[in-house]
């Protein structure tokens, strides 16, 4: 129930608070990507207390639910398809800045 639920949600928070951190910090993508990385680890972060729930996978707010195991595992997919573009996006002008 640990590696599923509340673990995996505590990591994942640290991962993407750490991504948006890096991403504010360096500027090395748009600005939202650092801001959007620090809502999803929100979100995972309030799913960390649904292990005291139960266990019943019907549930939204459950340990293994589907709120806990879908919707979070879903922004995290949504999330790094849209770094994946943005950062797609702004290779070639980086790239164009520098070329002499």
């Amino acid at each position: 129930m640990l590696l599923h639920g509340s673990a995996a949600r505590l990591l994942t928070a640290v991962l993407l608070a750490a991504a948006g951190y890096a991403i504010l910090r360096a500027g090395v993508l748009p600005r939202w990507t650092g801001y959007s990385a620090h809502g999803v680890a929100a979100v995972n972060l309030a799913f960390v207390p649904s292990l005291f729930f139960g266990t019943d996978a019907a549930d939204f707010y459950s340990a293994v639910g589907w709120g806990n195991t879908a919707l979070t595992a879903a922004l995290l997919v949504y999330w790094a398809f849209a770094v994946g573009i943005a950062l797609l996006r702004s290779t070639p002008r980086a790239a164009r800045a520098a070329t002499p």
